[in-house]
């Protein structure tokens, strides 16, 4: 029996559901992007000194455009999440269109309720005139508190930055749901379970440069312990695909016992389980973890597609 094809027959009662539509993730996503954009003014208008949008890293990262941006789309993100309606590429174009949208009309609804018009002649003033001129007039607070000089055209440099932190704040959720596993089958994203970590090395040893013995012994070490770490990958992912639930079990209980040792080597394999909590389809994934803190590079190493049953036992458990 080829366990890793075999289709699971008790998935899903009456078969997969039809393709749902945007609709549901696009209207939470509104009314969150209203109620940060509604935030930000409220906050903006109690203290002039309150500017979210304007809140700069280093001059040139638009930190606070960012984060009103990923709590503006938030629920695009939510709605996608638990409705199962899975983010696709044709839909994170509409979700950057209507950032965009919602950035332009929240500046014309400030430009709108300010009811502008000039001093010499009382006639209305026009948006376009409005945003160069805002644009123009941006300033950096000085050390004593006061305004800088306006930054005239380099004020257009700060707005493309603000647009840029705003939309791609509100495209994190969902380009992390988009690529996130998906059960095409129950319609819903699959959830991801650490089973462990294996040893894929041994710890670092200060060894002196002219030990070349010591240094190739060292070598030597840890060639052997990557050797043995793909060697338990491959077992473990063979008695993943032979449903030996009970050996299986009993391998990972084993590593669990060296965890904190295992966390600190140099390179490891964690081990992952990724399933859908509906008709338990799902994969085993091995990825291979080098480096520690700031330089930790991960990549996937090894994948097996997964029989229900075993999925079940293993997530059950």
């Amino acid at each position: 029996m080829n366990t890793n094809q075999e289709a699971n027959p008790r998935s899903v009662p009456g078969g997969p559901r039809e393709e749902q539509p945007f609709t549901p993730v696009l209207i939470s996503g509104l009314i969150t992007t209203a109620l940060a954009l509604a935030g930000v003014f409220l906050l903006a208008r109690s203290n002039a000194d309150i500017n979210i949008m304007g809140w700069y890293a280093d001059y040139v990262l638009p930190v606070g455009a960012l984060i009103v941006g990923v709590v503006a789309a938030s629920g695009y993100g939510l709605a996608s999440w638990f409705s199962g309606i899975k983010i696709t590429r044709s839909l994170l174009g509409i979700v950057l269109a209507l950032q965009l949208f919602s950035y332009f009309g929240a500046q014309y609804i400030e430009f709108n309720r300010r009811h502008l018009v000039h001093g010499q002649d009382r006639t209305p003033v026009g948006f376009m005139e409005y945003y160069d001129r805002s644009a123009r007039m941006m300033a950096w607070k000085n050390d004593q508190g006061g305004m800088g000089q306006p930054l005239g055209a380099w004020g257009y440099a700060v707005r493309a930055l603000e647009v840029l932190g705003f939309v791609g704040g509100g495209l994190i959720v969902p380009l992390i749901l988009w690529k996130s596993p998906y059960c095409e089958t129950c319609k819903r994203y699959m959830r991801t379970r650490t089973l462990g970590w294996v040893p894929s090395s041994v710890p670092v040893k200060k060894i002196k440069k002219s030990d070349t013995a010591g240094r190739a012994a060292h070598q030597a070490e840890q060639q052997q312990a990557a050797d043995q770490g793909q060697q338990t990958i491959e077992s473990l992912k063979q008695m993943a695909l032979g449903d030996q639930t009970g050996d299986f079990k009993k391998m990972i209980a084993e590593l669990g016992v060296s965890k904190k040792q295992t966390m600190k080597l140099p390179a490891r394999f964690s081990l992952h389980i990724i399933h859908c909590r509906r008709c338990f389809s799902g994969a085993l994934v091995a990825k291979q973890l080098l480096g520690q803190g700031k330089q930790l590079k991960t990549s996937e190493y090894a994948r097996a597609e997964l029989h229900p049953e075993f999925v079940r036992s293993i997530c059950q458990s």
